[in-house]
């Protein structure tokens, strides 16, 4: 008999079962940085995003400039340099970590905002794994590119209007822009999203560990984002850490990490 063809519809649903939500177990599979080519479910036409001032107050050193109410002629762009105003492609702003690879580097899905709530005034951290069914060792950033669209398509066949995450941090340390931190909750706390910044490490921590490079780099944007936002290192959390919607997220291997960089303040190098 020749192999037969799972439906689309069905693939999808194992697919969800398997999606980045930080519920992980220890599994048996084989370790490989390689995913594989997933088929990816048909997708609405978008929404495009208006353009609507965001609601979260910009951070201290990277001030947004206010965007002019329609056909408001007196609002000058010189109040903030160009750079601190601008918008790239995707919707999403340059935000308080402006080294982040942005979103347009690894999707060009725009979520519609009817689906998503406004971002309130960051008052927490929130540090997360992957927790995807395959360990992940791959240093490239094409590979991280894949696994974080993974990761949304997860996300969405959920139900939700974008992946979950505000920022990804990859084997090599480099941090990825995701949900925009200006202008919109995230979904990675249940019932706890609300000024609350979702930053999610690379990788399932229940097979691996992280890498040093990868450690180095979430040192660095949470040290950014307490800086911008006047976040106490208090307020750093771990998913694992949130009484009443904890799950085992980051994992055996990363929690550990987490408790000794807040211990040490979270001060980058």
């Amino acid at each position: 008999m020749g192999e037969s063809v799972l439906p689309r519809r069905t693939f999808v649903f194992f697919g969800m079962l398997f999606a980045a939500g930080c519920a992980t177990r220890k599994s048996m599979l084989v370790d490989s940085s390689r995913l594989p080519e997933p088929d990816w479910p048909d997708i609405p036409a978008p929404v495009m995003q208006g353009a609507n001032g965001p609601v979260c107050p910009p951070p201290r050193e990277l001030s947004v400039a206010r965007q002019a109410p329609s056909g408001d002629s007196s609002a000058s762009s010189s109040s903030a340099p160009a750079a601190r105003e601008q918008w790239v492609p995707g919707g999403i702003g340059r935000g308080p970590v402006p080294y982040a690879i942005p979103r347009s580097a690894w999707t060009s899905y725009r979520p519609d905002p009817s689906g998503m709530q406004r971002m309130l005034r960051p008052r927490y951290i929130t540090i997360h794994h992957d927790g995807l069914p395959r360990a992940f060792t791959s240093a490239g950033s094409e590979e991280a590119g894949r696994r974080i669209a993974w990761v949304q398509t997860g996300h969405r066949g959920k139900g939700w209007a974008d992946i979950g995450y505000h920022y990804v941090v990859d084997r090599s340390g480099r941090v990825w822009q995701c949900r925009d931190v200006l202008r919109w909750q995230g979904a990675h706390v249940s019932g706890r999203n609300e000024h609350n910044i979702g930053v999610m490490c690379l990788g399932n921590f229940e097979l691996q560990k992280p890498s040093a490079d990868q450690i180095d780099g979430l040192n660095h944007v949470v040290s950014t984002l307490r800086a911008s936002y006047g976040i106490p290192v208090s307020s750093v959390r771990s998913h694992q850490e949130w009484k009443g919607a904890h799950t085992e997220c980051p994992g055996d291997g990363l929690q550990p990490r987490v408790v000794q960089l807040r211990k040490s303040g979270f001060r980058a190098a």
